[in-house]
Formats: structure tokens, C-alpha cells, sequence
């Protein structure tokens, strides 16, 4: 069997998130019952608090974009603040969760790598795990690049490839037996040097990378799930104090990436 192009593969995750969608809105809503659920709600805290460094108190006539907003969850933080929100995705039945849970607010479904708005549209752009299924992240971020006006800022996610929890080791062997819901899916992990290159060749006048979270803490949770709670109640500050420090940002489960038009 010959291997994926690049354009399959993206599909391919599409489908795989469509055939999932309910189940990351159930996860989604997770996060507001209690944060140190699981591995996943920790990690969403941990990126909403590095969000919100960045992000204005006051959204009032901001335009904001969400590249991959899946079912609306990181718009829905953002919309009572004022934000004048838009939100792209792939996925059919992702955006109906979307479109259900955030009423009035533009939806659009189109290839994060042609995204359907005109130059200079918006003053801020979002973009949260879209980057670890693009087999290439040039054409998505040019495009961010494009859409966003002089000055304004995009805020996106990306999966280091030194990671503590050792999960790119992880995926390539899922994948390669397709086995697992996520997992299988091929994954693609830009180190800090990649991730530079593309977003000063997109234009932007300067990049900073931050590590979110860090830990092998998703092993806790394999053998010992009922006690996830007070492990991640215990490792937060430590947490907090590593996980984007210079080096250790790098060994980190997730970058930020802060660039500047």
C-alpha cells in the first residue's frame, strides 16, 4: 500500500474528529465540572490560563478567529468577553456541536490551509491541536498570517517532539498498527526551529514559544485512573514552575506559540 499524500492524511483526521465529536463536546463540558478530572481537563486548564495572558480582558471590537474551533469550546470562553468571533473547521458534525452551543456566532466549514476571509480580517487568531495533523504547517500558517491585520496576533498550539510523556514514540507505533481512536491517527511533532522558520517566512515579525504543561502524568493515569485528582492537584505547582522554563519548555507536552504579524 502506497502511503498517504499529505491531503489524505488531513482528511483522514477530519473523519476521525467527525466520528468523535460528540465525545470531545462531552470532554469539553468536563472541564467546567472539574479540571482535574483527567489528563485532558488539566491540560485545557493549564492552556486557558496561558490563553489569557495574551488574550484582552475587554473583547470589545476585537475580530477573532479560531482555525479548527472544533465544537466551539475556546470561542464560548471568548464570546461573553465582547470578541467579534468566527470560527473555521473541516468538520461537518464538529460545527454542528459548534453552531448548537454557540448560536449567532460565524461558523464556516473550509481546508485550514484556504481559509475563506479576506486579507487583514481579524486582530487575533486561535488555533489549538490543528497543527499535530498538518504533514505540513506552511500553507496553514501563511494563511494565518494573511488573514490577520498588521500588528495582530496568533495564538497556536503545537506538540513538541521531545516530549516528557514520551507520547511521539507513543504515536508512531500506534499508528503504524491503527490502533486506538486518536492514536492511530499519524501525527506530526515541529520542534522550536521549525516552528520559527515557518512563521518568519509567513511574515510575522517575532515568535515566542512557551511550554503549556509538561509531565508524564498520562501514565498515572493508565494504571491508576481513579486517582488522577489529587496527582494533578499535587503536581500543578511544580508544574507551573517547569513546564516553560528554557529547557524544560522543550521536554513540555505542548508549545504556545505568540507570534506577531
Amino acid at each position: 500500500m502506497s502511503p498517504m499524500s499529505g491531503e489524505e492524511q488531513k482528511q483522514q483526521a477530519i473523519d476521525v474528529h467527525s466520528d468523535q465529536s460528540a465525545l470531545f463536546a462531552q470532554r469539553y463540558e468536563e472541564i467546567a465540572q472539574d479540571p482535574y478530572r483527567n489528563c485532558f481537563t488539566y491540560s485545557r486548564k493549564r492552556l486557558n490560563e496561558w490563553l489569557d495572558r495574551f488574550m484582552p480582558a475587554d473583547g470589545h471590537g476585537v475580530r477573532l478567529l479560531d482555525v479548527g474551533c472544533g465544537t466551539g469550546y475556546h470561542l464560548a470562553r471568548y464570546r461573553d468577553r465582547g470578541f467579534e468571533i468566527s470560527g473555521v473547521d473541516g468538520s461537518a458534525d464538529m460545527l454542528t456541536h459548534a453552531r448548537t452551543a454557540n448560536p449567532g456566532i460565524d461558523f464556516k466549514q473550509a481546508d485550514v490551509d484556504h481559509l475563506p476571509y479576506p486579507d487583514a480580517s481579524f486582530d487575533l487568531v486561535l488555533s489549538v491541536e490543528v497543527y499535530r495533523y498538518l504533514p505540513d504547517i506552511g500553507p496553514c500558517t501563511r494563511e494565518i498570517a494573511r488573514v490577520l491585520k498588521p500588528g495582530g496576533v496568533a495564538l497556536v498550539t503545537t506538540a513538541p517532539p521531545l516530549q516528557a510523556n514520551a507520547y511521539p514514540l507513543v504515536n508512531r507505533v500506534t499508528s503504524a498498527m491503527k490502533v486506538g481512536e486518536l492514536t492511530r491517527l499519524r501525527q506530526f511533532f515541529q520542534s522550536s526551529g521549525e516552528l520559527r522558520r515557518a512563521f518568519g517566512a509567513a511574515g510575522f515579525a517575532r515568535t515566542e514559544l512557551h511550554g503549556v504543561y509538561g509531565g508524564p502524568m498520562v501514565w498515572f493515569e493508565r494504571v491508576a485512573p481513579g486517582l488522577m485528582k489529587p496527582l494533578l492537584k499535587a503536581w500543578e505547582p511544580l508544574d507551573a514552575l517547569t513546564a516553560d522554563a528554557p529547557v524544560l519548555k522543550h521536554l513540555s507536552n505542548m508549545y504556545l506559540v505568540h507570534a506577531v504579524r
